[in-house]
């Protein structure tokens, strides 16, 4: 699998009569250094003497000498190339702007530039990623150093943003502040500096060293092992190649751009499709992180069109369960609206289960959009439930989720289910089985809720809410500010932890002294304590008829009569005790469950 492996300063890599060069493929992802890479590298080269080891690098070589010319295609390491290359400019920066430079001074300048450029054929030394603009932000690089042999760029916006632009900034001005001989000798530290240089035959073989290494400990992201290996294999067939499916997997990942997400997906995929016998790897009865990218190499070396075929078809699919806007265009308003539900919720394993069934509704001809809206209004119901009382725990929902799956086929190839109604009723029945009891439920509703799941708690106010609204009142509870915060966050009417004033000391105890914080205590996380407000920092620990009669400086209420639903019976109160707070628990427990109970008789 390894044709060579060897230990070699930069200045070999970056030789002035060097021939060979290097190039990032199409499909590796974008330059992604940052601040505290560059910190590092730069403070190393500084403060470690010559020989500083700067890791390895995996290169695809189809010659038998790597180094005696042409092109390698940098497979790992174009990070610390790319950041090495920009280095290099940086320094040419600094030298060249030396005025009348002596003999040494010129000869270096020359080297410098033949390390950039090949010097027999005045092509880049590297080629960055076409990622993210990568290579036209280091071609302006390239441009304003050496107008004459590098075009620049036409249309380029942003460029000071970028992670290119910035990286060679940074250099510029690390190197600005030293003098001509610090900069020579740090130099010559990066030209000393060492990188191993593992070359290997072919993709497939620089994939699989990918995974031994991730096997011993170095953190590689599985998403790139998998879609690395599965370009690989599709660059082996003549009716795709690699343009073809690098734009494909291009196409999905804008579907699914978050890692954490996409890794999910594939986890979600096969455990719900995993009963086919094309898609089952021995072995794997689950897919988890660790054994993801085992159960994804089995699959694809034996079907990898299939395999990309299916990616994208359920990719499709995910991303509308993900998406409401095109959720909406796909499956319509009510299903969108139940995916928001679901989304605000945070029941990641909830889309598990609705991927495999928006299959089901397509195979039985059932209307999907209609099946997607009903099943994630029950699992928005069932997750609300579970997400308050822990029951079931984390731990058993994805084998939960891939037996009610095994439960179903069941009921559908036996002709127990034929129809929409039967298959949601099925999948209520089982889940509410496996649901916490209703005296469970009831009881996490009395106690101190906010402490016990805030997330649970602010959707549970949020739908009361959002139930009693009209188009006149309407308002979106769930917006967010300039910095991403949620404008209408939990608001306590009894203080949560500050001092008491006097006004509410007298109010809570009444004819009995000395009980206020132990009423606080009992109380004040109790959802008859609680409230929806825009205006939190604001209210504080005002006194009750304060809070309630609050305006701002346009005279609009922002306190208790500011028109919400939650608000009505404080709006018209004039005191707020201990009584007031467990009959207001008991009315608003009564509220939820005639909305979110997944029992019929609440």
């Amino acid at each position: 699998m390894i044709q060579d492996v060897k230990a070699l300063p930069v200045s070999f890599y970056f030789s002035p009569d060097g021939t060979t060069s290097f190039f990032i493929p199409k499909y590796q992802r974008e330059y992604v250094w940052g601040g505290k890479n560059w910190d590092a590298l730069f403070n190393d080269l500084e403060e470690s003497p010559s020989g500083h080891f700067l890791g390895s690098i995996i290169c695809v070589n189809t010659q038998q000498d790597g180094m005696a010319g042409g092109r390698l295609e940098l497979i790992d390491g174009q990070q610390r190339f790319t950041t090495i290359s920009l280095l290099f400019c940086a320094f040419y920066d600094k030298l060249n702007a030396i005025p009348n430079p002596d003999r040494r001074l010129l000869v270096e300048l020359d080297n410098l530039e033949s390390r950039i450029f090949v010097r027999a054929s005045g092509q880049w030394r590297l080629e960055p990623s076409e990622q993210a603009q990568n290579k036209t932000d280091f071609q302006k690089v390239l441009s304003d150093l050496f107008p004459k042999q590098v075009k620049a760029p036409k249309g380029l916006s942003n460029f000071g943003n970028r992670r290119i632009a910035r990286a060679y900034r940074y250099f510029c001005e690390r190197l600005e502040g030293l003098s001509q001989d610090s900069v020579l000798a740090l130099l010559e530290k990066l030209k000393a500096a060492m990188l191993v240089k593992i070359e290997v035959r072919s993709h497939s073989d620089a994939f699989m060293l990918f995974e031994s290494i991730n096997n011993r400990g170095i953190p590689l992201s599985a998403i790139d092992i998998i879609k690395n290996n599965l370009l690989a294999e599709l660059d082996k067939r003549p009716d795709y190649g690699i343009d073809r499916a690098f734009d494909e997997w291009k196409d999905l990942i804008d579907l699914l751009p978050d890692p954490a997400v996409q890794e999910r997906f594939l986890r979600q995929l096969y455990n719900m499709f995993k009963y086919l016998k094309r898609v089952e790897v021995k072995g794997c009865t689950r897919a988890t992180r660790s054994n993801l990218i085992t159960i994804y190499d089995t699959l694809l070396r034996k079907r990898p069109v299939w395999l990309f075929g299916a990616l994208q078809a359920k990719g499709t699919t995910y991303s509308a369960l993900l998406n409401p806007i095109v959720a909406r265009a796909k499956w319509g308003d009510a299903a969108a609206a139940a995916l928001q539900d679901l989304q605000r919720l945070g029941a990641a394993p909830a889309y598990a289960f609705l991927l495999w069934a928006s299959q089901v509704a397509q195979s039985q001809k059932w209307t999907e959009g209609d099946a997607v809206s009903r099943l994630a209004t029950l699992l928005t119901k069932w997750f609300f439930w579970r997400n308050l009382t822990d029951m079931p725990p984390t731990r058993e929902l994805d084998p939960m989720f891939m037996e009610l799956v095994g439960y179903l086929l069941t009921q559908i190839r036996s002709g127990e289910i034929t129809t929409l109604d039967g298959f949601v009723q099925q999948t209520t029945d089982w889940l509410l089985a496996r649901a916490a009891a209703q005296e469970v439920c009831e009881s996490r509703l009395k106690g101190d809720v906010y402490l016990e799941n805030y997330e649970a708690t602010r959707f549970m106010l949020c739908k009361l809410e959002e139930t009693h609204q009209t188009r006149e009142n309407k308002r979106d509870l769930w917006a967010h500010d300039a910095n991403d915060r949620p404008i209408f966050t939990v608001e306590h009417i009894l203080p949560k932890t500050e001092n008491l004033g006097p006004g509410w000391v007298t109010m809570l105890e009444g004819e009995q002294k000395d009980t206020a914080a132990a009423i606080r205590e009992r109380c004040a996380h109790q959802l008859g304590n609680l409230t929806l407000s825009g205006y939190n920092s604001k209210l504080g620990t005002m006194e009750f008829l304060k809070k309630r009669d609050r305006k701002n400086d346009q005279g609009d209420f922002i306190g208790y009569r500011n028109g919400l639903y939650l608000n009505a019976e404080l709006a018209s109160r004039d005191e707020w005790n201990e009584v007031a707070i467990t009959a207001r628990t008991d009315k608003m427990l009564k509220d939820v469950m005639s909305i979110l109970s997944l029992r019929e008789d609440k």
